[in-house]
Parts: C-alpha cells; sequence; structure tokens
C-alpha cells in the first residue's frame, strides 16, 4: 500500500470514501462538506479554527502582495488608441502601451513605490 494512502487513512479513519473536501485544522480531520456546514450552523466551527493562523498576513490590499497590477492606461491590453492630432494625417491608431510591460502589467502603485 502507498505510504501517503496510509498517512491519509490514519489520519482521516477507516471510514473515507474518498469524497472531496476534506478539511483538516491544525493536523486533526475534521470532516467534509457536510460535516463543516453542520458544525458552522451549530457554531462549533468557529471553536474549531480558533487559534489557527490565518493566510491574511497583511497582504497588500491591491496586488495580494504579488507586486503587479494591470495597466490602468490600457487596462492590460498592452495597446492604446491614438486620435489624429491637428492637422497630422496618418497618426492615429493602436500603438504599443509606454506604461506597462509585455504582459499588461504595471509595479503596484500600493506596495512597490
Amino acid at each position: 500500500m502507498n505510504e501517503m494512502f496510509q498517512c491519509k487513512e490514519e489520519l482521516i479513519g477507516e471510514g473515507f470514501n474518498g469524497g472531496l473536501p476534506r478539511v483538516f485544522v491544525g493536523g486533526k480531520y475534521v470532516g467534509g462538506a457536510e460535516e463543516i456546514r453542520r458544525m458552522h450552523e451549530e457554531g462549533e466551527l468557529e471553536k474549531a479554527v480558533q487559534g489557527c493562523e490565518t493566510a491574511d498576513g497583511g497582504a497588500c490590499e491591491a496586488c495580494g502582495d504579488i507586486r503587479f497590477v494591470p495597466c490602468q492606461t490600457c487596462s492590460g491590453s498592452c495597446k492604446v488608441y491614438y486620435e489624429q492630432e491637428d492637422g497630422n494625417e496618418g497618426d492615429c491608431g493602436f500603438r504599443r502601451c509606454p506604461d506597462c510591460n509585455e504582459n499588461g502589467l504595471i509595479r503596484c502603485p500600493i506596495c512597490c513605490y
């Protein structure tokens, strides 16, 4: 038998039928979707997760600590349409956006200043 499967079986117990999701809190098997719903309705879920670390470690609200956001000039398309300027014919059309990288992204203005 596979070591990883044995480990799961030891944690979950013999009643494991392979359905998902399977939720663990602090290394202890809590249950699947139905058990989590029941725990939430009975007010047990909040007690079970009390003291657990949260994923919200002060991440940037704008980019989620990815450090890049879609360009505000071209909305991430890398193209900007230029109108014809006074009397200059043939000077209109799409051009490469001067503000973003090749992926249509700019540095996050909140956390990368």
